[in-house]
């Protein structure tokens, strides 16, 4: 029943971020900021048993491999996030860049797991 009160979390800051920008629209995306960092770590706190039930395949998967698909979701969600934000503020350009940014350091992330597949694939060629 966590859904109900993430709605109600969410409705209720909706209402709170409408009427902060209503009087004081420079403190709107301040509000919003909190909100949606408040709402994150609750959602952190409920994905702790999935974040454990992952961490316990790791031990059948290689090491470098999980972690890399682990930081890469850490990095798609911050991103995007941060592009929601930025779209909220009226900033799209700047919102446009932070995805940009987000999948330019993903692709970073998975270059040693695409390195070990070309590797692989040329082994398995020869």
């Amino acid at each position: 029943m966590e859904i109900f009160q993430i709605a109600a979390f969410v409705l209720v800051s909706a209402v709170l971020i409408g009427l902060v920008r209503e009087y004081l629209p420079s403190y709107g995306i301040l509000c919003l900021l909190g909100c949606s960092v408040v709402l994150l770590i609750y959602l952190l706190h409920l994905a702790t048993p999935l974040i454990e039930q992952l961490h316990a395949y790791a031990v059948y998967w290689e090491q470098s491999g999980f972690s890399t698909v682990i930081k890469a979701a850490g990095i798609a969600l911050a991103s995007q996030t941060t592009q929601d934000l930025c779209k909220d503020a009226g900033l799209s350009s700047l919102a446009g860049k932070v995805e940009f940014a987000g999948r330019c350091l993903i692709l970073m992330c998975a270059l040693p797991l695409l390195q070990t597949a070309a590797e692989s694939l040329g082994f398995f060629l020869q």
